[in-house]
């Protein structure tokens, strides 16, 4: 039983991972295809003629809306939009077909989105379903201050902290603008030496677990290296009662935050036993542990680009 589990896990973990590089690989050339964008604008045609009939004004932003609101490109008003900025707007319109075959190859990218530090986005996303809720002045830049996220999609990546222009990983799960229980991958823009912005994909965490545990008729969790529980499958909920994140609209965005670090995390929960495990995990693949009076035997395969740990929780023979 225990090592057939094993490698259970370790196949689990193994699809995860390849999904999670597809995502990761097509986002970085994704990137460099943007870094030629600019690099060779002047061979583009960038007229703004016939863009005001295309584009919105939401307040002091510029928007524009293609195919059924999925691809959004959009200036957010920070920055005063004159005919410089119309014009960067109409070169990242030809990203659109390569946002796009990346919104629909890879399984679990939820948005496939870049943003500029003069807050202009441009993205393929299922935008019909938040577009209307979204505040006409909305700053993309101020995001992380807002606390929508808790993540700054620019200092993952910006030149102090990666001066090596590597993509990074997000270094918790959470809970995206919405709903989206998601991981996202970092990816820097450069005009030359000029730091431009990030390519912010959202990984989303619900086919990773289809892919996994969800699987497994072993008792089964997801648990991040920080202790957040991300998902646990049906038999595992049957024995432990704990909270895992499910789809809710949230009144108070700011209140995801400390929903994940805190209601979500075992090394919060009253029962000092689940610290045990969450801490077990960073140390060993194999371990006995009891839980609630019950004794296990507890397995793990760690996928290391987003830090979670697959763990099967097996009733001591």
């Amino acid at each position: 039983m225990i090592d057939e589990t094993r490698k259970e896990l370790r196949d689990y973990a193994a699809t995860v991972s390849e999904n999670l590089r597809k995502l990761s690989d097509e986002t970085d050339r994704l990137a460099c295809f943007v870094e030629d964008l600019l690099a060779y604008r002047d061979l583009y045609d960038t007229s703004i003629e016939g863009m005001d009939e295309r584009y919105k004004r939401q307040g002091d932003a510029y928007v524009l809306y293609e195919d059924g609101n999925l691809f959004v490109n959009a200036a957010s008003g920070a920055v005063p939009v004159d005919d410089r900025v119309k014009r960067d707007l109409r070169l990242y319109e030809y990203a659109k077909p390569r946002l796009k075959d990346a919104f629909y190859r890879l399984r679990y990218c939820d948005e496939m989105w870049f943003f500029t530090t003069e807050t202009l986005a441009c993205g393929w996303v299922e935008y019909d379903y938040i577009g209307p809720n979204l505040p006409e002045r909305i700053d993309l830049t101020m995001v992380h201050p807002f606390r929508v996220t808790r993540l700054d999609w620019f200092a993952i990546v910006n030149p102090v902290n990666n001066p090596e222009r590597e993509g990074k990983w997000s270094s918790f799960p959470f809970v995206e603008l919405y709903h989206q229980w998601v991981f996202t991958y970092h990816v820097p823009l450069y005009d030359g030496e000029k730091f431009m912005g990030a390519f912010v994909p959202h990984a989303k965490i619900d086919p990773m677990l289809e892919d996994s545990i969800y699987k497994g008729k072993a008792k089964m969790m997801a648990i991040h290296d920080d202790g957040t529980l991300i998902g646990m499958n049906e038999a595992a909920e049957k024995e432990f009662d704990l909270e895992t994140y499910k789809f809710r609209l949230w009144d108070e965005p700011s209140a995801k935050v400390p929903y994940v670090r805190n209601e979500l995390n075992l090394m919060k929960n009253e029962c000092e036993d689940f610290h045990w495990l969450a801490d077990g995990i960073k140390w060993q693949n194999v371990f006995d542990l009891t839980i609630l009076g019950k004794e296990y035997t507890i397995l793990k395969e760690r996928i290391p680009l987003i830090g979670m740990n697959l763990v099967a929780l097996l009733d001591k023979e």
